[in-house]
């Protein structure tokens, strides 16, 4: 069963992906990280500027077109790449490959059971504190462990 882990009070969501995504990749667990495709434009844009010795190896699972879509096939995940970039997840395109998911949508997200772990990124902001409610509940009713960590009481998290 899928591990939910939520990380409170994120002052830069996309930056603390990048994080999550350098931790991954320095311990070699492949992560798949979902967010709309402009969320997923800058986190691209992010992982390349990151200084050489933070370099995280990322692959596009669903490239996105040049209007901000991301309409193309799923490619197989990269050996090279273990952090690959989606909008839509599709399990069965990962083989079993990827076991770590980082959602950054409002929603639950689909085929997240597939994951044994995922990850949900929640900022001080108040629509967002409540989505994050509602998803909480919703791995809860359903009988998920939830971890929580809230970086408004963390001195060094990730």
């Amino acid at each position: 069963m899928t591990d939910v882990h939520f990380y409170f009070n994120v002052p830069d969501k996309l930056h603390f992906a990048c994080r999550l995504a350098r931790k991954a990749f320095m311990q070699q667990t492949p992560l798949l990280l979902s967010a709309a495709p402009q969320q997923l434009q800058q986190l691209d844009a992010m992982l390349w500027q990151m200084a050489p010795a933070d370099f995280v190896a990322h692959d596009w699972l669903d490239a996105p077109d040049g209007h901000g879509s991301a309409p193309a096939a799923p490619a197989a995940p990269s050996v090279q790449a273990p952090i690959l970039l989606c909008e839509r997840i599709d399990p069965q395109a990962l083989h079993g490959r990827v076991h770590a998911l980082l959602s950054l949508w409002d929603e639950v997200p689909a085929g997240f059971s597939h994951f044994e772990h995922l990850y949900e990124l929640v900022s001080p902001d108040a629509h967002d504190r409540q989505c994050a409610r509602q998803r909480w509940r919703h791995y809860q009713q359903r009988g998920y462990a939830i971890l929580s960590h809230d970086l408004g009481q963390a001195t060094g998290a990730a």
